[in-house]
């Protein structure tokens, strides 16, 4: 078995920190206490990182970018981290239900992939700036789509007037402000990690037809359609009559393609080492 599957111990703590995030979830929409949702969150993001460096004390290596588990779980755990900073500094209302899910989803994922599918990558200075560009650009543009759906939920709520007794999710400027800040910080890290993979995978492509295969398939096909809808989504304030709820589709659908390009690599032969 390579040295770098996950223990059953750390794939049970980074199932625990999931189940956590659900919980803090569950008790902020029940509103059970602020507090104690904080606590289950911070908590869980706590676990999160525990598993991650332990996991890469046994590998000999600290970046989490070597592997399915550590990516995802990496990915979830910012996440989490950085909805839970916001609502603990400046609340948005129920902005850590619709990006808490998310992030659980990716330790979830982290745990299945990390023990199934396990891959070791050989890293050079192009593909770590890959990787970087690529986890950091996903992570802000998941934070757009999820508080694109926030506003399309906001906002149908306002037009059939069901505003009493439901629960506060700020208002739709704000929102819209949040979605458009995460594009501009997400869409210029996502291009350039989309860029040198694209490159990247070229350069694997000379060595052989498998590697294109293998390279040029639904993941990248995938990404791409999601950079356009993001890209017209940060656009939108040129063009006033576009911008709203319409801006918040292009990056819930963004999101759902996201999501599929994460799931397309695990199941692409060699896919998760481009």
């Amino acid at each position: 078995m390579p040295d770098n599957v996950p223990s059953l111990a750390e794939v049970t703590m980074l199932l625990a920190a999931a189940a956590l995030l659900a919980a803090s979830v569950a008790i902020s929409a029940a509103r059970l206490g602020r507090s104690l949702a904080m606590a289950c969150g911070w908590s869980a993001v706590a676990v999160g990182l525990l598993v991650l460096v332990n996991h890469s004390i046994a590998r000999g290596a600290w970046m989490p970018l070597e592997d399915n588990f550590d990516a995802l779980a990496a990915l979830g755990v910012m996440l989490a981290g950085c909805v839970l900073y916001v609502q603990w500094t400046r609340p948005v209302g129920g902005l850590d239900w619709f990006v808490l899910p998310v992030a659980a989803i990716l330790l979830v994922a982290a745990a299945v992939f990390g023990k199934t599918a396990p891959r070791q990558y050989g890293e050079t200075a192009w593909s770590i700036t890959h990787r970087l560009t690529a986890y950091g650009g996903t992570l802000a543009l998941v934070v757009a789509g999820a508080v694109g759906a926030m506003y399309l939920v906001a906002n149908r709520r306002l037009r059939s007037k069901q505003l009493a007794g439901a629960a506060v999710l700020g208002n739709l400027e704000r929102l819209e402000e949040i979605a458009h800040l995460c594009l501009v910080l997400g869409l210029p890290l996502f291009t350039v990690g989309l860029v040198t993979g694209l490159l990247w995978g070229i350069h694997l492509t000379a060595r052989g037809a498998d590697q294109q295969r293998e390279f040029f398939g639904p993941k990248v096909l995938l990404a791409l359609g999601a950079w356009v809808l993001y890209a017209l989504a940060l656009h939108t304030p040129m063009n006033p009559s576009f911008r709203g709820r319409k801006a918040a589709v292009l990056s819930l659908i963004g999101l759902v393609l996201m999501a599929g390009t994460l799931v397309a690599v695990q199941f692409m032969p060699g896919g998760g080492r481009h």
